[in-house]
C-alpha cells in the first residue's frame, strides 16, 4: 500500500468511529431529555410537571434579565460612555 492509502484508510476508520460515537451520544441525550420533560399519556405526550417549571422560571430569568437592560438602557441615555 502506498503512503497516502494508509493515510486515507486510518482517517476513514477514525471518522467513523467517531461518527459512530457521536450519534450514540445524541440519542442517548435525546432520550434523556425526553424522560426528563415530556410524559406519555393516552393522547401523547405533554410536557411534565418538572419541565412546566423550567418554562416557567426560564420565562421569569428572561423577563427579569430583559427589564433590567431596559432599564439600564434608559437611565444610560444623555450619560457619558464608560
Amino acid at each position: 500500500m502506498e503512503g497516502t492509502a494508509i493515510v486515507s484508510s486510518i482517517i476513514e476508520i477514525l471518522v467513523s468511529g467517531i461518527t459512530g460515537i457521536a450519534t450514540g451520544i445524541g440519542s442517548g441525550l435525546t432520550e434523556l431529555v425526553k424522560a426528563i420533560f415530556f410524559t406519555t399519556t393516552e393522547s401523547g405526550s405533554e410536557l411534565s410537571t418538572f419541565g412546566i417549571m423550567i418554562v416557567v422560571f426560564a420565562g421569569i430569568s428572561l423577563a427579569i434579565g430583559l427589564s433590567r437592560w431596559v432599564l439600564q438602557f434608559l437611565t444610560s441615555l444623555g450619560s457619558r460612555n464608560r
